[in-house]
């Protein structure tokens, strides 16, 4: 439950449990090495914290607060619990707490803060009581508001006519050596969603933002997806991309899939697409195990053949193919070429290949979005080529967007919308002005509406119209000096 609302959610479950804030977690009678026992543990929101309080039947001594470079902040005293009654040794998944744990051996309790940056933890003692408040989110800002190596984060307003809205904005320098950008699965597999702040924490990145569209049934992604050279998936309508090159350099185009399967007598027979829906009834797609463990439903008039090591070991008109994992299944209509194909024996390897228009085959990254924004330095919404439709292209939204500079640094930005007096959204035209003021000379849209999101260091900074909800992948951003988010676990504490 790392998300703010599933935090809250967690934690009214958790007070519940100690009867609304009353009820004490009681250790036993038996003395600790120190003397001194905890009695009472207790949780509590308040005004942007989280406030731990244990309650000692002493006054706690030898108080230590270490607060080490890239490593979580910790917390201990003398005076640990020794009863297994007293549910203290626990891992949390909060924004900012880590665990709580009793060394029984020492005679100390510890208390594991996630520490990503510096901020304000305050620790109080009050007679036999010990104080932790921790901020529920907290980065350092500079005076180039810089949250990590190479990372700025900006949060301002524009007015409009119709009234505010409400913008973050994340500027990326890819040169930096420390900084790292990758797309990012909800999954390891296709089909399952989760919110930015959970991919965020989840990568153990620093910030985030929500990717490309995506069928919301079922979070497929829809368009081109390369997460360490590994062709994810294909684009739909040659949509545009952003891409990542191995040195970091980011470049935007509009994308092209092909592809063939070779026969033994040197036959192609066409591949339109991988791990994509089918748009029309006349493509062929490629489904690898990234998909899942079965391919779709077979088309009417279909076939499916199932290739390991480039060799046909299963064929199927009716019921859908499991596909291996050191292979894939070719879907598509049962045209000549394709039964020619099934009819293969096991012996007679055949040839897939896959290629992008222009090559990327050597791109360590890509992300689809659509459609542009800005081009070459100017405002260019080519809705209608790439398929987005009128209504998408008029109407107050909320919406996210990725850019880049001139000097090759990349623009994270979202707009709040649907939120009348907050932030009333913006069109595709007005994200395209904005993007060109904000210094992009190449500009594509993201997914929007309820899927606009972004995170830092698990924080959600915007206010989506629809909550934290479940996307299909998203655009992060780590680093390699210690700036993301670290979990660091006690060892030889039990959980």
């Amino acid at each position: 439950m790392r998300a703010h609302q599933k935090l809250q959610r967690g934690i009214q479950a958790l007070l519940i449990g100690l009867a609304c804030l009353l009820t004490p977690w009681t250790a036993s009678t038996q003395a600790s090495p120190s003397g001194v026992q905890v009695k009472k543990v207790l949780f509590q929101q308040v005004n942007a914290t989280t406030r731990i309080v244990l309650e000692v039947n002493g006054s706690p001594t030898d108080l230590n607060v270490s607060d080490q470079p890239g490593k979580p902040m910790t917390v201990s005293f003398r005076g640990a619990a020794t009863a297994k009654t007293l549910p203290i040794n626990r891992k949390f998944s909060w924004p900012n707490l880590s665990g709580v744990y009793a060394d029984q051996a020492n005679g100390r309790i510890q208390i594991f803060i996630k520490r990503n940056i510096t901020g304000t933890v305050n620790v109080s003692t009050e007679k036999n009581h010990v104080i932790v408040t921790i901020p529920n989110f907290y980065y350092r800002l500079n005076s180039q508001n810089e949250i990590a190596s190479g990372v700025r984060y900006l949060r301002f307003s524009e007015k409009s006519a119709q009234g505010p809205v409400q913008i973050n904005m994340l500027e990326v320098d890819p040169r930096n050596p420390a900084v790292d950008i990758l797309p990012a699965l909800a999954s390891n597999r296709m089909g399952a969603k989760n919110n930015v702040s959970s991919m965020v924490l989840n990568h153990q990145a620093v910030a985030g933002i929500n990717g490309s569209f995506f069928k919301p049934d079922v979070g497929i992604p829809l368009g081109v997806l390369i997460i360490n050279q590994e062709l994810i998936s294909g684009p739909i309508y040659d949509r545009v991309a952003l891409g990542i090159t191995t040195t970091n350099e980011l470049v935007m185009s509009r994308i092209h899939l092909g592809g063939e399967v070779i026969l033994p007598d040197g036959r192609p027979i066409r591949i339109h697409n991988i791990n994509q829906p089918r748009v029309q009834a006349n493509t062929t797609v490629v489904y690898s195990s990234r998909w899942g463990s079965m391919a779709p439903k077979v088309p009417a008039n279909g076939l499916q053949i199932q290739l390991r090591d480039n060799r046909v070991t299963a064929v199927s008109n009716t019921n859908p193919l499991p596909i291996p994992k050191d292979g894939v299944v070719i879907s598509g209509p049962a045209t000549p070429e394709l039964q020619a194909l099934a009819a293969q024996p096991p012996n007679r390897p055949v040839r897939l290949d896959l290629y992008t228009l222009p090559d990327w085959s050597g791109m360590k990254h890509a992300i689809g979005g659509g459609p542009w924004l800005v081009k070459k330095g100017q405002p260019f919404v080519d809705w209608s080529a790439q398929h987005f439709s009128s209504r998408s292209l008029g109407t107050r939204e909320p919406r996210s967007a990725v850019g880049i500079t001139a000097d090759g640094k990349m623009l994270l930005v979202t707009v709040d919308g649907r939120q009348k007096n907050v932030s009333v959204g913006m069109t595709l035209y007005e994200l395209a002005y904005l993007m060109r003021k904000l210094g992009a000379v190449d500009a594509m849209n993201l997914d929007g509406g309820s899927s606009t999101q972004m995170s830092i260091y698990g924080k959600t900074v915007n206010t989506p119209s629809a909550g934290n909800v479940g996307v299909s992948n998203s655009l992060l951003i780590r680093t390699t000096n210690g700036d993301n988010v670290a979990v660091q676990s006690p060892s030889g504490f039990s959980r």
